[in-house]
């Protein structure tokens, strides 16, 4: 008995192209071996080869010629010839000599019949599936073909466990050929594992045509799939979808990469839409782990489902089934929990209360991994949620540590730019954390990231740590080049050191030097600019050669309507602390602020107006005491999944000048200032900045 898969192409559709000459090599294999079986003459052993070896010879990808090389020569009495191959009649010609292949020659070794599909896809640019049934081939004899030869498992009646296969070839034939016996489970299992397995070499057989008939299987059933089946087969989409959208190359249609991106990536809307729908009715079946995963399922593709029939949301439905059940929740269950509502920008300030005082209610913290912590903390940093008394118990959990050794650079990096977003002071913590820095023998292990958000947060914070910021200035100055280091992180760097006012004159070359050799700054937004010159003008530290990179950059571009007015500001006030003077920056920097007078205060005006005069003798006011014009905030990258891999989060707090006849802008405030005025009037103080702020001003005009 034999399974494969044969395909009718149209001319016009060139997918399957590459794995015409697999599908030619099966069909050849089959026929020979029944001819052996029937002791054929010689001749017809001829015809066939010519046949066959004709049909791989061709540059065309003409699935009729694989229809006519699998029919005629078992129909050896025939000398009829197929005419008008692509049309209707073709196809009904084929259906009938099928049937008679079928009742009349050998139907206990081969048996063809029409998928559904053909019923309502019988068209010219159509491509019908074949499916042979039956399983696979035994015959031990002699040095035929159609053994096995090492092809991999054979059909029995226990399907192997995913993790025995190390190739993605393997699976996909031992579960192709017992495709009528695979049950959820198995089709979860598979799923799940196929990210894994296309990371690794495959033995060079094409087997798409099978992958698909799998898949096609799972989508028949997955309506009918447990919350655990339901949620591994999800998650296992998912994850395929990310490794391939990791690796950044073009596919070919025959492989088994572009086969899955064009079911899964192209398609993902329309298959999460279908899973997001599947599962609502059942979601009360689901267990923590379920719950868990299905939610950090759409958090890796930041995929936010569409709200279902009834206008409910899936996540509000996850939030309120998991609140119950918090207590049977693991602790990186929790964390990544939290982790997927964040990164779906889904608003719960219920669940993140209920989840923090779950966690501070525990004995300890022991059973968190310093990866879940870091989850947990910069899920609650970046929902702005304020949990004082959950910060307060990791920061203590942490001190109390013997060491550090267990937490990665992007665990540490992650834990305290969260306590510098969130405006929590725990000097004890940026302490620890400073000294297992300082101690290590090597910061190799530090990426360009973990660099960078780490002397960010020390600076957002207002903890200096000279010894820290020297041992990390001098990492960064031994790399060969910065290439790793994109504008952002560039930015955040130098701002770092130049808002501590910690020196460190090589760092600051070593940087200047970079963007210089730069072919364009196409890559540096205004603000990546406007804190670049702002932090060397404070510093003290004079490369013309970089003002006048970004000086030539900004007078290039057609307007500044990407320039904010506080970066505009930034720009005039760091070119005249620099002392460097270009009259046409100060020109453009000028008209801009003219065209757009509304959007600067009359002092940030009457700032720019001075620095960018041609007068060298005009003395800024205040500038060197207050320093209220600088943008002392910059814009971060950092995020947290399993796989270690980093979002980008920007965050710019600009200080605009108000009169004291203008309403109060509470968007100027922090988090922690609008939570402690809500508290003074007795409001709620739980949800992001936004709601706080409209909390407040609905307070103010009821008032």
């Amino acid at each position: 008995m034999f399974s494969h898969i044969v395909y009718i192409i149209d001319t016009r559709e060139r997918r399957y192209h590459n794995t015409t000459s697999f599908i030619f090599t099966k069909i050849h294999t089959q026929i020979m071996w029944l001819l052996r079986r029937q002791g054929q003459q010689r001749w017809q052993h001829t015809i066939i080869r010519s046949r066959v070896a004709s049909s791989l010879s061709t540059t065309v990808c003409d699935g009729t010629d694989i229809v006519a090389a699998a029919i005629r020569p078992l129909s050896l009495n025939s000398t009829s010839t197929l005419q008008n191959y692509n049309d209707v009649s073709f196809l009904q010609h084929v259906i009938t000599r099928s049937n008679l292949i079928q009742s009349r020659i050998y139907p206990q070794h081969y048996q063809l019949y029409i998928s559904n599909s053909f019923v309502h896809n019988c068209s010219a640019n159509s491509q019908l599936r074949w499916f042979t049934s039956g399983g696979r081939h035994t015959h031990h004899g002699g040095r035929g073909r159609g053994n096995d030869r090492g092809r991999g498992h054979r059909s029995t009646n226990r399907i192997p466990n995913m993790k025995e296969f190390n190739t993605l070839d393997d699976a996909i034939e031992v579960y192709f050929n017992n495709l009528d016996k695979l049950t959820p489970r198995n089709l979860s299992s598979f799923w799940s594992t196929v990210p894994r397995l296309l990371r690794h070499q495959q033995r060079g057989v094409n087997l798409v045509p099978q992958l698909e008939a799998i898949f096609h299987k799972t989508a028949d059933q997955i309506h009918s799939y447990g919350p655990k089946d339901l949620a591994t087969t999800t998650f296992g989409f998912a994850k395929t979808i990310q490794t391939l959208q990791r690796s950044k190359r073009m596919y070919s249609s025959g492989s088994y990469e572009g086969y899955l991106h064009g079911i899964l990536v192209r398609q993902r809307d329309v298959v999460f839409d279908f899973i997001t729908r599947t599962v609502a009715p059942i979601l009360y079946q689901f267990k923590p782990r379920d719950l868990k995963d299905l939610a950090y399922v759409y958090a890796l593709l930041e995929y936010v489902p569409k709200q279902l029939d009834d206008g409910s949301s899936l996540f509000n439905h996850i939030a309120e089934k998991s609140i119950p059940l918090l207590n049977k929740f693991k602790p990186q269950e929790l964390a990544n929990t939290v982790w997927a509502f964040e990164k779906v920008k889904v608003s719960h300030p219920t669940l993140y209360e209920r989840v923090g005082d779950h966690i501070i209610t525990l004995n300890n913290l022991n059973d968190f991994t310093p990866q879940a912590l870091a989850n947990i903390l910069i899920a609650y940093a970046k929902a702005e949620i304020f949990h004082p008394d959950l910060y307060e118990n990791v920061a203590d959990h942490i001190v109390t540590l013997n060491h550090l050794h267990d937490f990665d650079s992007q665990a540490l990096a992650n834990i305290i730019w969260s306590y510098a977003k969130a405006e929590v002071s725990h000097p004890e913590l940026f302490n620890k954390v400073g000294d297992h820095i300082v101690t290590r023998q090597q910061l190799n292990d530090f990426k360009p990231q973990d660099l960078s958000n780490i002397v960010y947060s020390y600076a957002k914070a207002g903890v200096i740590r000279q010894d820290l910021f020297t041992r990390i200035g001098y990492h960064i100055v031994a790399h060969h080049h910065l290439s790793d280091f994109n504008p952002q992180k560039l930015s955040n760097t130098v701002w770092a050191y130049a808002k501590l006012g910690i020196s460190h004159p090589d760092l600051f070359n070593k940087v200047a030097d970079h963007i210089v050799t730069l072919n364009h700054l196409n890559d540096f937004n205004s603000q990546n600019l406007s804190n670049i010159l702002y932090a060397y003008a404070r510093a003290e530290i004079s490369h013309p050669d970089l003002f006048n990179k970004v000086a030539d950059h900004i007078v290039l571009l057609d307007n500044l309507d990407d320039y904010t007015a506080q970066a505009i500001c930034n720009l005039a006030w760091a070119y005249h602390k620099a002392g460097i003077i270009r009259q046409d920056l100060n020109n453009k920097l000028r008209y801009a602020a003219d065209n757009g007078k509304e959007e600067f205060s009359s002092r940030q005006l009457n700032n720019l107006y001075q620095w960018t005069s041609e007068e060298e003798d005009i003395q800024i006011q205040n500038q060197e005491d207050d320093e209220q014009n600088e943008d002392e905030s910059g814009s971060l990258l950092a995020v947290v999944d399993e796989d270690n891999d980093n979002d980008t989060d920007k965050e710019e707090e600009k200080e605009e000048y108000n009169t004291s006849s203008a309403p109060e802008d509470l968007s100027l405030l922090t988090v922690v200032q609008l939570k402690d005025r809500l508290r003074n009037l007795g409001l709620r103080v739980s949800g992001r900045k936004q709601e706080l702020i409209d909390r407040l001003n609905d307070h103010i005009q009821g008032q």
